[in-house]
């Protein structure tokens, strides 16, 4: 009898487990990942409550309206400025769900109303049909637009500018870019949104990574010398990295390497910390990292493709930011924002506010951290190389008088491209105006002499200057 009920017991503690991991399992799921699952195009409820509320409007955070839905046709209706539109619409979206996860279809939980309770519902049923939340987002179209109208004609790229303090996202930018109100066909590649899509090498920037692991585990290592030939051979098949255009930077220390983008020397730096160094830092910059963001989807970043540890040249290269990288120009923009925000990397945020249509505050901003990169003392070292890259490196064009920029450049060469992609990360070192951006123009040359001039316009703009 004894025996049986421990059996009954045991058997009643299995029955318990099966029941409860599942449960909080979902619970932890519904917190995690709720908003995509609240959105999804498989969620029968959420879709047909799309066909029976009224959406509520966008707006960007200086009130200007973005999309609303006309009162007589019924139907989405975009900013007036075409330009506005454009600009934007990779990051708002439109009716037809051109661009995956835009505001259009990520916020839907708001501006279709789930969030309504039963006594709303029923005020406002009794006067009509139902309507949304109004979305306010953190974007500036003004700023956006002038993005758009800087940005090198013809030429795929994006652009992104954060608040490094708060995670605020003033720009979002992807080109080739649409008009929402138009109608027509759009073609795939303007449907790609480059700013959190987008994987590729980052180039040189990538640098900014490399210098922060040699900082961390190679001792004395700012008061090294190193020769730079123009090209070093690796690994078992002796295969060559080469500085850009085959340069030879001659005798430098890591301060020279970092400022002039000495593609030598960090790929010796890369071999020296190894795989496991290099992937840790990577690591602690959100690398590797499954995104899931409360506002917006984005690309995860992969320190290497393959699973194995990289070795030889592999390892060089990825050193100086190339080989089997793939990183979002988003990632790219809240690395440089860690290293301006004290080592603290925020989440990114598209939303101010949602506000329901009887004057209900729904939601509203809160800044939040998503993980500490590196500690202040070395973000200042970090922010001191990029700063000199400004200053008198490869980003000289990049520079505004009576402003502090800090920031790196990169060239990411493309095998299947004419002319290399090209990069540049940085930001404006100032409490009052914490702005981190990236800026990619691909199949367009270098980060110098292309991406840092769009870089420093935007900083010009955005400083009044």
């Amino acid at each position: 009898m004894k025996q049986l009920r421990k059996a009954i017991r045991v058997c009643a503690l299995i029955l318990a487990v099966m029941v409860l991991v599942p449960m909080v399992y979902g619970a932890y799921s519904l917190l995690r990942y709720g908003t995509r699952w609240r959105t999804s195009e498989y969620n029968v409820y959420f879709t047909s409550m799309k066909n029976s509320v009224i959406p509520g409007n966008i707006y960007d955070r200086n009130g200007v309206l973005l999309a609303a839905t006309d009162p007589q046709s019924g139907k989405r209706v975009y900013a007036g400025d075409e330009n506005v539109r454009r600009s934007l619409a990779h990051a708002v979206g439109d009716s037809r769900g051109t661009v995956k996860n835009a505001v259009e279809s990520f916020m839907a939980e708001y501006l279709y109303g789930a969030n309504m309770t039963f006594w709303e519902r029923m005020k406002q049923f009794s006067g009509g049909a139902l309507r949304g939340d109004d979305v306010k987002l953190t974007l500036d179209s003004g700023l956006s637009a002038y993005i758009a109208s800087i940005f090198p004609e013809g030429k795929n790229g994006a652009v992104v500018v954060m608040n490094y303090r708060t995670g605020e996202l003033y720009a979002q930018s992807s080109f080739p870019n649409f008009d929402p109100a138009a109608g027509g066909g759009v073609t795939v590649s303007q449907a790609l949104n480059r700013a959190t899509r987008w994987l590729s090498a980052p180039g040189s920037t990538f640098k900014i990574v490399t210098l922060t692991s040699a900082l961390q585990n190679l001792a004395d290592i700012e008061n090294r010398a190193f020769n730079c030939t123009g090209g070093l051979s690796f690994g078992e098949h002796q295969r060559t990295v080469t500085d850009y255009g085959g340069t030879a930077h001659g005798s430098l220390n890591l301060r020279k390497a970092f400022t002039q983008s000495c593609n030598s020397t960090f790929a010796v730096l890369a071999a020296e910390l190894g795989d496991k160094n290099l992937r840790r830092t990577a690591a602690s910059y959100g690398i590797g990292d499954d995104f899931t963001f409360r506002d917006l989807v984005v690309e995860n970043s992969a320190f290497a493709t393959s699973a194995s540890p990289l070795l030889g040249a592999d390892l060089a290269w990825t050193g100086a930011g190339q080989h089997q990288l793939a990183l979002t120009p988003l990632h790219m923009c809240m690395i440089a924002a860690a290293v301006a925000n004290d080592g603290v990397m925020m989440e990114p945020r598209l939303l101010l506010e949602a506000t329901s249509a009887t004057g209900i505050r729904r939601a509203s901003f809160e800044p939040l951290v998503y993980r500490t990169a590196l500690s202040p003392a070395l973000a200042q070292t970090v922010k001191s190389y990029m700063r000199e890259v400004v200053t008198a490196g490869t980003g000289t064009r990049a520079a505004i008088r009576g402003l502090s920029i800090c920031g790196k450049t990169g060239t990411a060469e493309i095998d299947t491209q004419d002319k290399d992609n090209a990069w540049f990360v940085g930001f404006i070192d100032s409490d009052d105006l914490p702005i981190a951006l990236c800026v990619v123009v691909q199949n367009a040359g270098t980060g110098g002499s292309v991406a840092a001039p769009i870089a420093r316009d935007i900083f010009q703009y955005v400083s009044g200057r």
